[in-house]
């Protein structure tokens, strides 16, 4: 009895949270479960889809890693940040200038940040520009991929499915189906079949 009206509050305090996220410009698809309360900031026309059993975690009681809670910013009325359905991520950071693409069944631990723009512009007489740069290249990760906590991935890449990203790891190429990506710079290796990877001899 205690469980079920615990998982009614939830479902409660998540419904509440949902409705707001709608007013800033988010679609849901069914079953989408937020906890806690996103940091948003987005530029009007952009789009943030979330599919169905989508959950988002930004309450530190389901997770003794996360410092800060699911943050989305879209910085140009173009962008879109689609997460596909059965995915799962805990006090993450994702900003947005194109596209950013996360794929089914994936989990993302807390503290990862995900910027898909180049960051700030280089001008040959005034150096770096204090301002950041309102383009990028769009990032796409896979189905069915674990990113431990605090990884930072950057414009441009892709990952492919049944990928494993270590944690603290940082993201600067394309990682293939199959394989982890540990370290700064990320080193790539092949996953074990019975972790949906390729298994050793598949990559030289």
């Amino acid at each position: 009895m205690i469980v079920k009206l615990k998982l009614f509050i939830l479902n409660c305090i998540s419904c509440w949270h949902k409705l707001f996220l709608r007013r800033k410009g988010f679609a849901f698809g069914a079953g989408c479960f937020v906890d806690g309360a996103p940091d948003i900031r987005t530029t009007k026309g952009s789009k943030i889809i979330l599919k169905d059993n989508v959950t988002l975690i930004s309450n530190p009681r389901h997770n003794p890693l996360l410092e800060h809670p699911m943050t989305f910013r879209t910085l140009t009325p173009d962008a879109i940040i689609e997460l596909q359905s059965n995915c799962g991520i805990s006090g993450s950071r994702l900003v947005c200038c194109n596209r950013i693409t996360i794929g089914e069944y994936t989990i993302i631990g807390p503290g990862t940040l995900i910027y898909d723009s180049e960051g700030h512009s280089y001008d040959k007489e005034i150096g770096w520009s204090g301002r950041s740069v309102r383009t990028g290249r769009p990032i796409s990760i896979g189905n069915k991929c674990f990113i431990g906590a605090r990884c930072i991935i950057l414009s441009g890449v892709t990952i492919g499915d049944n990928c494993v990203i270590a944690a603290g790891s940082v993201i600067t190429q394309d990682i293939p189906a199959g394989h982890k990506a540990s370290g700064n710079p990320a080193t790539i290796t092949p996953l074990p079949k019975i972790l949906g990877g390729v298994g050793k001899k598949a990559r030289k």
